[in-house]
């Protein structure tokens, strides 16, 4: 399984994910609540967001943060009309389980700081299925008008 830092390959195939982006907001919730935080709501705009990052790493056969071009996690959220005034990304392959998924992220401390951030309250998810393996990617965002810019 490959966790990657939070803010790299896989062949192109369309089958369903086995891990469902209900089951990984549940967790993240859960991990807020129990340590103090609000809970993150499912955001359409960032999902899709998220959908559009999936698929570009798929079709140019990369896993990282930023593309072999250079473009970088924030061109997703502007390109679907997302302001956001805070934003992050964490990014996984291989995991089929949202617990297991968001045990490894709650270990991982760049993970984990994404996760419980208290500048975030919107999540988007995306699960696709590469080959024999699911990419996820999750997009937290903040369309409230904070002072600062987080990049």
């Amino acid at each position: 399984m490959l966790l990657l830092c939070a803010i790299a390959a896989g062949s192109i195939g369309f089958s369903k994910p086995s891990i469902s982006s209900q089951a990984i907001l549940d967790e993240v919730n859960q991990d807020r609540m129990q340590l103090g935080f609000s809970q993150l709501s499912l955001s359409p705009t960032l999902s899709l967001a998220a959908y559009s990052k999936a698929q570009d790493m798929i079709a140019n056969d990369y896993f990282a943060h930023i593309s072999p071009s250079g473009v970088k996690p924030w061109h997703w959220f502007r390109a679907l009309g997302y302001a956001y005034t805070y934003a992050g990304e964490n990014l996984a392959a291989g995991y089929t389980n949202a617990s297991e998924l968001e045990e490894s992220w709650m270990n991982s401390p760049p993970h984990r700081a994404n996760i419980l951030s208290p500048f975030y309250d919107e999540l988007g998810l995306a699960m696709v299925a590469s080959g024999d393996t699911t990419l996820v990617v999750q997009f937290f965002g903040s369309r409230n008008n904070r002072v600062s810019l987080r990049e």
